[in-house]
């Protein structure tokens, strides 16, 4: 596996532990949609290119509008548990969207 879809995967595994530690339910398309993503880095036989571009349509479907992987955000009512659940979440998916549109 090249270095792009290498990086993707291992931030998808922690994206994935994240919201299956701290999501609500409503969360539960987007969890599948993630590890439907790792089968998919895991098994795909295409050039870097075509894995990303594939990649990159899966992660657009579970940010549907409101209620989506890009509009959520942990809340607790301790700010210390919030920054240290949102601030690896932000990066996570800011790092994973950047790697997806550095070919667009």
């Amino acid at each position: 596996m090249d270095s792009k879809t290498a990086r993707l995967k291992e931030m998808y595994l922690e994206l994935l532990r994240i919201l299956e530690k701290y999501g609500p339910v409503e969360m539960s398309t987007q969890i599948g949609t993630i590890k439907e993503i790792l089968i998919y880095l895991d098994t795909a036989n295409e050039s870097e290119d075509a894995m990303i571009k594939q990649t990159f349509q899966m992660h657009k479907s579970m940010s549907p509008g409101k209620s989506g992987l890009a509009e959520f955000h942990f809340w607790d009512n301790d700010f210390e548990i919030r920054s240290k659940v949102n601030k690896p979440l932000g990066e996570l998916k800011q790092e994973i969207w950047d790697i997806l549109v550095s070919d667009e």
